[in-house]
């Protein structure tokens, strides 16, 4: 191995430690008999795991993020697909304009975007509802799948489509046909990132939550500010187990490969 190549490795290797450690350290702690969070754990139970699980307040946080994040999705889809689509073939500068726009949500801070819904759905009378937190969670969630499905969209060779219209093939089948399959590795792509930052965003479900939508981010950080044990490892490991088996599903389905790094 040359020095170049050693240095490459080595470099690789830091990284992949740098931001793995976090994870292994909660997951580590997640399992002390300790009543405080301390590494190393002076031993090992799965007390604080059980504990959560059987957590009420956790466990309904848990679900109210799994079904934001599964609501984000279909919102994003019903208006990014569309949106792709109808701006992949448009190379004015109104199109171009537009797709910016739309993009807009991934440059604005999430908490200067979540102040501006909480103003705004108040308004409108749909301040803390559930109504609300999707709408926030599909502002933020559908730049994300617009840009993964935009991307594949661009990518499809126009010729199917106008040889499926030569064989008389309407506009309606030749998408479902040749579009729409095409689209897939996008489309899951697209899903997967809407649910991991549905499931991971604090800011817009911190003023846009109720008593009865609180999600699991929210009731973490709730629970931090009068609390130091590791409950809270132990609820963050259940959410990266979440997190892994929704990744071994698409891996499973459909392969991490054609899905993060979709081929033209």
């Amino acid at each position: 191995m040359t020095g170049g190549r050693l240095l490459s490795a080595l470099y690789l290797v830091a990284i992949t430690v740098f931001l793995l450690s976090p994870l292994v350290i909660v997951a580590i702690v997640a399992f002390t008999s300790a009543s405080f969070v301390s590494f190393p754990p002076p031993g090992y139970s799965t007390r604080w795991i059980v504990k959560v699980l059987q957590d009420g307040e956790f466990m309904r946080s848990l679900w109210n993020s799994v079904l934001v994040g599964a609501a984000a999705i279909g919102v994003s889809l019903s208006l990014g697909v569309p949106a792709a689509v109808a701006l992949a073939g448009n190379q004015s500068r109104a199109a171009r304009i537009l797709t910016t726009w739309l993009m807009a949500p991934l440059s604005i801070p999430s908490l200067i975007l979540a102040l501006g819904l909480l103003f705004f759905l108040s308004t409108i009378g749909l301040g803390n509802t559930f109504t609300g937190l999707l709408m926030g969670h599909g502002l933020i969630t559908f730049p994300y799948l617009l840009r993964t499905v935009l991307s594949v969209m661009i990518g499809l060779p126009r010729s199917h489509v106008e040889a499926a219209y030569c064989l008389g093939a309407t506009p309606l089948a030749a998408f479902f046909r040749i579009v729409l399959p095409g689209l897939a590795p996008g489309l899951v792509a697209g899903s997967l990132f809407a649910f991991l930052i549905s499931f991971d965003e604090v800011a817009v479900s911190l003023l846009l939550t109720n008593a009865s939508t609180v999600t699991l981010p929210v009731t973490i950080l709730n629970y931090l500010v009068h609390n130091y044990d590791p409950a809270v490892a132990a609820i963050s490991l259940v959410k990266m187990v979440v997190v892994f088996v929704v990744l071994v599903v698409v891996e499973r389905a459909f392969g991490l490969d054609r899905v993060i790094l979709p081929k033209a």
